[in-house]
Formats: structure tokens, sequence, C-alpha cells
């Protein structure tokens, strides 16, 4: 989930207007943004993809053959197909956009035929979820526990901490992991998730959370994680523009964006 007020989101052409923006429920927010999500030229997912590249073989290399693997906030599905070439592994990708979710299904079910049976995972599927409900919901979730790991790219912004780290703990295996990504707080200090509606051209914010990097690593160890990798955190440079696009210009010299690899421990 990523930032509205960067290059490529809220702040294209059509949205240099006067009109203030629009705040809505997480859930119908997203729901409203999915049918552009993966067109609208998001900066900080564009970012998310270069780090993900890095940060994603370090998860690989601790996982058990046939892993267990569940996607919290898997959006329209972006990298919920890295897992798919996990050979064996079980995936439950968890949204709660509907609309995300349809994007995700139709975008997995096109990379799965692609990819050999002898490479890919055995089972893909999908729920809608709201992590923000899990107490109210839990008995749902039963079919995700005892996960070997966790994959969260930028949806941390849209959840308090605490939450975020009791459902994890609910979930995955004594020895399993948490791999998260999410803005980074300076980048927050100054922007937020969000889009411009295109029929519109108002500014849609869904509610978000600007956490520290010190604030994340603290709370994990409150739930009994300890650091695996990271934290990386990554100031968008010059030479990024050539894959990022001429409208991360404006983000050079800040930090936008954090990266982690977490371990529960027994």
């Amino acid at each position: 989930m990523d930032t509205e007020n960067h290059p490529g989101s809220e702040n294209s052409d059509v949205s240099k207007t006067s009109r203030k923006p629009i705040y809505k429920p997480t859930v119908e927010a997203y729901d409203q943004w999915a049918a552009t999500y993966d067109s609208d030229g998001n900066f900080l997912q564009a970012l998310d993809t270069i780090m993900m590249d890095q940060i994603i073989p370090y998860l690989f290399d601790v996982l058990p053959p046939a892993p267990k693997l569940v996607e919290l906030g898997c959006g329209t599905g972006r990298n919920t197909v890295r897992l798919q070439g996990v050979p064996g592994a079980r995936i439950w990708g968890i949204d709660n956009s509907h609309g995300m979710l349809e994007q995700a299904k139709g975008r997995c079910r096109s990379m799965r035929e692609s990819v050999p049976d002898a490479s890919r995972a055995e089972i893909q599927d999908f729920a809608l979820l709201d992590i923000l409900s899990f107490q109210e919901t839990e008995s749902a979730w039963h079919p995700m526990e005892n996960a070997d790991a966790i994959v969260s790219t930028l949806v941390l912004e849209h959840i308090p901490l605490n939450q975020f780290f009791m459902v994890c703990s609910k979930l995955v295996k004594t020895g399993g992991h948490v791999l998260c990504t999410n803005m980074h707080p300076d980048m927050g200090a100054i922007s937020q998730a969000g889009f411009v509606d295109p029929a519109t051209g108002s500014k849609i914010r869904p509610l978000s959370y600007a956490h520290t990097v010190k604030e994340f690593v603290t709370c994990a160890s409150s739930w009994d994680f300890s650091l695996l990798w990271g934290p990386v955190e990554r100031t968008v440079e010059e030479n990024d523009l050539v894959k990022l696009g001429d409208r991360g210009r404006k983000w050079i010299g800040i930090n936008a964006w954090f990266g982690v690899i977490v371990k529960k421990l027994g």
C-alpha cells in the first residue's frame, strides 16, 4: 500500500487542484483504487519492487521445503506472484479489499500458468479478511496458522504496530519469519497513501500511520521477534530515476522506504 502525495499518484496533472482531500475508510478507498493501482505510476510501489528483489532472497534462504506462506495485505498480487516460484509452497493471499483481491486472483492465475509444475507453489488461495478485525474473526484465520513465513509489503502504514504483531504472532510458527516493508517515516511525515479519482479529480486518502523504524523494532521485540535482516532504510538517489522515472525526482535525498525480516523466537 503506497503513497499518494508522491509523484505518480495524486501528484499527477489531474491532481493540481485546490480541492481538499476526501478521507475514506481504508477498505472503501482501496476498493476504489484497485482498478488503477498498478497503472497510476506509483512511486513507492516501484521502489518497493526494486528493494524486494534484494530482500526476498534472504527470506527464501531460510524457508523449509514446501513452506506455508501468508501474505498480509496482498493487494493486487504484485508480490504474491513472487511466492508462486517457491516449489510446493502453500500460499494464502489476504486482503480486506474485494477489488484488490480480484486483481490479485487474475494476476496470479495468469502467472501460475507460466511457471513449470515442478517449480511452482502447490496451492494458491485467497481470503477477504481484515487485520484490524482479527479479534472478531479469528476463527476464519485458522487455516493460515502455523505459517513458516509472513510477507507484508507497504501495508503497515494502515495498521497500528501492536495489532500487526499480534496477528503475526498468532499466525507464524515458532522459528518462522516475517518480511515487512513500509513507507519510511521521513516520507510519511510529508506524504501518505492515496490516489486521485480519475473520474472526479478528487484526492482520496485512507487512514495512515507514520511508524518509525525504532518503534517497529521495539514492538517486534515486545512480541518476541528478533531481527534477521535489516532494518534497511532506503534513500532515493539520482540514479534511481532510471527505473523510477522522473516522477521520483522530488524525493531525491529523502528516506522513502524501510524493510526488515524478523524471526519468531520460542
